[in-house]
C-alpha cells in the first residue's frame, strides 16, 4: 500500500514535466485560476472509512481556488446499500400432505445499508503550463453509519410440530445456516433461527480523522479535467455493540419466542491505512 501512494506521489511530481511531447506547448489558461470554483464528481470512489471501505453510489466535493495553486475543498460520499436476498425452500406444510410434493416457499434477507463521509481540507496544484498537473491535498474526515441491518423473513413457520422448519437461506458471511443452537436444558430453547442483526463485528459505526492525498489530474479541455489519486488516512474509530435477534420454540412456555444475544461489546481505537490499487479514486473535475 505505501509503495503505491509513493508511486503516485513520483508521479504527482513527474509527469507535469512530461506530459507534453511539445516541450513549447503552452496550457495555461486550460488550468484553474484564483477565484474559480471547483466541483467534482466521483466516477468509481471508494471512501476509505475506519480501516475498511464502504463502497459509494457516488462521491461529491465542491472546491474554491484561493490562489492559481491553492484550493480549499470539502467533499461529500454516499453509501447505500438496500438490497433483498431470495431463495426458494421446501414448503414443509405441504410436504407434511404429500411427501412427494415439489411445492415451495419463499425466503428473504433484506439489507439496509446506510451512510455517508464527509471532509473539508486544502489542495496544492503543481505545474504552471502543461495539461497534466500533480495534486497534493490535506484535511479532516468524518464519516457515519447511520444504518447496519439485517432482516430475515421465513416461507415456513416456526410450530410445536416442526420447530426446526426448512430454509436454504444462508448468512452474509457465508455461513451456511440461519439456524444458532442454545443450550434447551437452562434456556428451554433447542435452536434459534435469526430474524435481525444489527451492525456486525467488522462494521464501524463513526470515524473522525485526518487524511493527506496525492494524485493527478489531466487536462484533456480547458477548465475540464480527469482526476486520479490514492489517501493515506489517520482514524479514530468507533465500533458499535453487536447483536443479533432471534426466533425458536420455547419447551417451557409452548410457544415461539423472540430474544436477542449481545454478540460483541462495543471498540474504539485507532487505524493508520493508504488505499491499494483497487480503492484509488478515480473523478471528473470541472473549473468554473
Amino acid at each position: 500500500m505505501k509503495k503505491v501512494f509513493g508511486l503516485i506521489l513520483a508521479a504527482a511530481l513527474a509527469l507535469p514535466m512530461f506530459a507534453e511531447t511539445d516541450a513549447k506547448a503552452d496550457y495555461s489558461d486550460w488550468l484553474p485560476k484564483a477565484g474559480e470554483w471547483n466541483v467534482q464528481i466521483g466516477m468509481s470512489p471508494t471512501a476509505i472509512v475506519m480501516g475498511g471501505t464502504w463502497s459509494n453510489i457516488g462521491g461529491f466535493a465542491a472546491g474554491y481556488m484561493v490562489t492559481d495553486h491553492l484550493g480549499v475543498r470539502a467533499s461529500l460520499g454516499l453509501n447505500v446499500d438496500l438490497w433483498n436476498k431470495r431463495e426458494y425452500a421446501q414448503d414443509d406444510a405441504a410436504v407434511a400432505v404429500n411427501p412427494f410434493s415439489k411445492a415451495k416457499v419463499v425466503d428473504s434477507r433484506k439489507h439496509e445499508n446506510l451512510g455517508a463521509t464527509v471532509s473539508v481540507g486544502v489542495d496544492y496544484h503543481v505545474g504552471d503550463s502543461k495539461k497534466v498537473q500533480g495534486v497534493f491535498g490535506a484535511g479532516l474526515m468524518y464519516g457515519v453509519k447511520a444504518l447496519d441491518k439485517y432482516t430475515y423473513t421465513y416461507g415456513n413457520a416456526i410450530t410445536e410440530y416442526n420447530q426446526l422448519p426448512s430454509t436454504n437461506m444462508t448468512l452474509p458471511d457465508g455461513a451456511t445456516s440461519v439456524w444458532a443452537p442454545f443450550p434447551a436444558v437452562a434456556t428451554g430453547i433447542d435452536n434459534g433461527r435469526i430474524l435481525r442483526q444489527y451492525d456486525g463485528d467488522s462494521n464501524p459505526r463513526m470515524m473522525v480523522g485526518l487524511y493527506l492525498s496525492a494524485g493527478l489530474e489531466w487536462f484533456v479541455t480547458p477548465k475540464l479535467a480527469l482526476g486520479l489519486n490514492c489517501n493515506v488516512n489517520l482514524m479514530y474509530q468507533f465500533m458499535h455493540a453487536y447483536t443479533t435477534e432471534y426466533e425458536g420454540w420455547s419447551q417451557f412456555e409452548h410457544k415461539v419466542v423472540n430474544w436477542t444475544e449481545k454478540e460483541k461489546p462495543a471498540e474504539n481505537g485507532f487505524t493508520f491505512s493508504t488505499n491499494d490499487v483497487a480503492g484509488l479514486r478515480i473523478y471528473m473535475s470541472m473549473y468554473l
